[in-house]
């Protein structure tokens, strides 16, 4: 998990918000026991509104299904999301 963090992490460095973080953008490679995040095609600067909603709806923050858009901090609700489903195996 920790990768995953790390990952998301450079990503806003670059103030990019991925828009689209759930368990099927999440990706192990095994060959070198490193997780990785996928399918940036949703990726935008954190200055440019989209006007829609992206994503999976379990992992969308309230606030983005509200209208106020995204965030970085729409992303850790994405992820924060994505680590309970991984922790409780649902």
């Amino acid at each position: 998990t920790v990768h995953i963090i790390d990952a998301l992490d450079s990503i806003h460095r670059e103030n990019v918000i991925h828009r689209d973080l759930h368990t099927g953008n999440i990706l192990y490679l095994k060959f070198n026991n490193v997780w990785n995040i996928s399918d940036l095609g949703f990726c935008g600067p954190v200055d440019k509104p989209l006007g829609s909603i992206y994503g999976n709806l379990p992992y969308i923050a309230p606030e983005v299904i509200v209208g106020k858009g995204y965030t970085f901090a729409s992303d850790i609700y994405s992820i924060a999301m994505l680590m309970w489903e991984i922790s409780s195996g649902q």
